[in-house]
Formats: structure tokens, C-alpha cells, sequence
């Protein structure tokens, strides 16, 4: 990743909401190599805009490859106010910081139980009028084909309203929590971000035209 600027506390959200978001790809090198693309993402969004908890589960695997047998199951947390008592507590704007994570071994058919979970449900599109930043945010995306097959989903949590995507969620983020206590802890793994940015100069903002049309 880039190097990132700006106050020490400004350096360790960005970093750790990039961690959150997660690597596109993560594999363990070796003479039994395994991991892969990002098929399946948890991530739970807690606290206020300025004081977040963040937390993401994902399983990283090669899930057309039948000679790779296992993923790997990644998962990070941080929360915002023990780097704001560093702040307070006069720490070095170059500190070093770490940002907690784990990596697990698990068999891809762990995987493909975990994304049937989420099969067949009903999912509803709500338009909220405003950001209800106060609300526990969830975060679903599975991808087992970049190309043709991927559905990403991020709501907002209210108690009194639960709903069978939620049981779903909750269910699986449950397995991945025990699969973490429980499996193989895996190291030395190497991750892959998106090295492209949306910068404007990256955009020829001239050059556009319409190209396609859809027909039915």
C-alpha cells in the first residue's frame, strides 16, 4: 500500500478501513500452496463517524482450482478510541502501529457451506433518507466469479427488525469466529490490493461516449 501522510491517528483509520476493506487477493506460498481471490466477506461496522469499531471475516480461495483443497479465512479488528488515547497521550506523529489480524486455514468446503448459507434468501432494497450512523452497520459480499457471479450488500442494523439475511449473517459470522479459535493459524501469507486508484488524473473525463444499449 502507499505510504499515507497526516497525523498519527489520521494515518493508523485510514490504514486500518483499508485492512478493513481487505486485500483482493491473499495466498500461503510453499510446496502446498493455497488461498486465493476474496469469495466471501463479513464485516461489522459499529459505534459512531468518529469513533468507529470495525471488524471483517473473509475467505480467500481458488474456488475452480480442484487441486487446492484448503482457503484461507482472514480477519482483522480495530477500534478507534485506543489510538485516539495514543493521540491524547503525546505519541510520535512517525510511531509505528500494528492493527490486530489472524489468519486461519480452512477447507474450501467449509467455504461453499458458509456462501450457501446466504442461498435463496429474500433480500429487500431499502432507500434510507439519511445515514443512520448511530446503527451497527453490516457488510455481505460473495464473489465466486468475478466476471458473472458477485452480490455485495451493506444495511443497517435495527434491533427490532430482524430479518432472515440478518439469522444468516449472524449465523455464519458465528462459524467463521470458531473456525479462527479453532483451525490451523497460517503466517507468512502475501496480500494483493488494488493497485489502481481513481485518481483524476486516471480519468479522461473528454473522451466519453455512450457505448452500449440493452434491448428487450
Amino acid at each position: 500500500m502507499a505510504l499515507i501522510k497526516g497525523s498519527f491517528y489520521g494515518r493508523v483509520r485510514m490504514t486500518a478501513f483499508q485492512l478493513w476493506r481487505g486485500p483482493s487477493y491473499v495466498v500461503k506460498h510453499g510446496e502446498d500452496p493455497f488461498g486465493g481471490f476474496c469469495l466471501l466477506r463479513l464485516a461489522l461496522q459499529q459505534g459512531t463517524a468518529t469513533n468507529p469499531r470495525i471488524e471483517a471475516r473473509a475467505a480467500y480461495a481458488s474456488w475452480a482450482d480442484e487441486e487446492t483443497s484448503d482457503a484461507i479465512l482472514r480477519a482483522m479488528s480495530w477500534e478507534s478510541k485506543l489510538e485516539i488515547k495514543k493521540k491524547r497521550d503525546g505519541t510520535p506523529e512517525d510511531a509505528p502501529f500494528t492493527i490486530p489480524a489472524k489468519f486461519v486455514r480452512v477447507p474450501i468446503p467449509q467455504v461453499r457451506q458458509w456462501v450457501k448459507g446466504f442461498n435463496g434468501l429474500y433480500i429487500s432494497l431499502q432507500l434510507l433518507p439519511r445515514i443512520e450512523y448511530e446503527l451497527p452497520t453490516c457488510s455481505l459480499r460473495i464473489e465466486t466469479n468475478s466476471a458473472s457471479n458477485a452480490f455485495e450488500m451493506v444495511w443497517p442494523v435495527h434491533a427490532d427488525e430482524p430479518s432472515e439475511l440478518l439469522r444468516a449473517w449472524k449465523d455464519v459470522w458465528h462459524e467463521m469466529g470458531m473456525a479462527l479459535q479453532t483451525h490451523q493459524t497460517v503466517t507468512d501469507v502475501e496480500e494483493s490490493f488494488p493497485c489502481v486508484e481513481g485518481k483524476p488524473e486516471v480519468y479522461d473525463l473528454q473522451g466519453y461516449k455512450p457505448l452500449l444499449t440493452l434491448s428487450v
